[in-house]
């Protein structure tokens, strides 16, 4: 899975994409993000924005707990 911004109607990748030769043919499946609470994130998060998630849910938890 990669990240994409959809820009003047061409998909263009967040980050260098490993693999892909340029200017080859390839396939994608499309998985529009729905920013719709946290079920709307279940399979949208690529694994940096996930740890990024459960690493503020640790702190937040930590901090509740330590009061």
């Amino acid at each position: 899975m990669i990240e994409v911004i959809y820009e003047d109607s061409v998909f263009k990748p967040l980050h260098p994409i490993e693999g892909v030769d340029r200017n080859e043919k390839t396939w994608i499946i499309l998985c529009p993000r729905k920013k719709e609470g946290l079920d709307g994130l279940i399979g949208t998060l690529t694994p940096e924005e996930a740890e990024k998630m459960q690493n503020t849910i640790d702190r937040e938890f930590t901090e509740i707990e330590g009061e």
